[in-house]
């Protein structure tokens, strides 16, 4: 399982589960890759993190810290800013970077574990600042569409 986050303009270097996430592997990403990259980022904006509702996202643990962190602003389920379950993928990372890395796979056809995670990495660490900034951008008119369309299909209207 691979996790990656965007950051002001810029591609957190993806992270590699082994086995299967859980919530102790995920606060521990969390800890040492996430919120590291948001600490040291020198700005003074008050940043916003989102997360689906997987069962390890919300555990008592990660929230409890996501809350430490960021307060309300948390999109999740569980949070103040609740993600309703089914909900289509509005984020950029969902709706953007993963199908345009799954592409890259596909066509690089890797025959290795090691062949596809450095095709996904190079990827991650190839796409450009502004790039980044446009799917960050097109998740605010997902959101409106997605209002508009009462929950839902709504990229046809793209």
């Amino acid at each position: 399982m691979a996790w990656v986050g965007i950051i002001d303009g810029k591609c957190l270097p993806v992270h590699w589960f082994e086995g299967s996430v859980n919530a102790e592997s995920y606060l521990e990403m969390l800890l040492t890759v996430m919120w590291p990259a948001v600490r040291n980022t020198a700005t003074r904006k008050q940043y916003w993190f989102q997360q689906d509702g997987a069962p390890c996202h919300v555990s008592a643990s990660v929230m409890d810290f996501l809350r430490s962190k960021f307060n309300d602003r948390i999109i999740s389920r569980g949070s103040v800013h609740h993600w309703p379950a089914y909900s289509p993928d509005l984020s950029c990372l969902d709706f953007s970077f993963w199908p345009q890395a799954l592409d890259r796979v596909v066509e690089s056809e890797p025959e290795t574990i090691q062949e596809l995670k450095k095709v996904v990495e190079d990827f991650a660490s190839g796409i450009g600042e502004e790039q980044l900034r446009k799917m960050v951008r097109h998740t605010r008119r997902r959101a409106e569409l997605c209002v508009e369309e009462r929950g839902g299909y709504f990229e046809h209207l793209l």
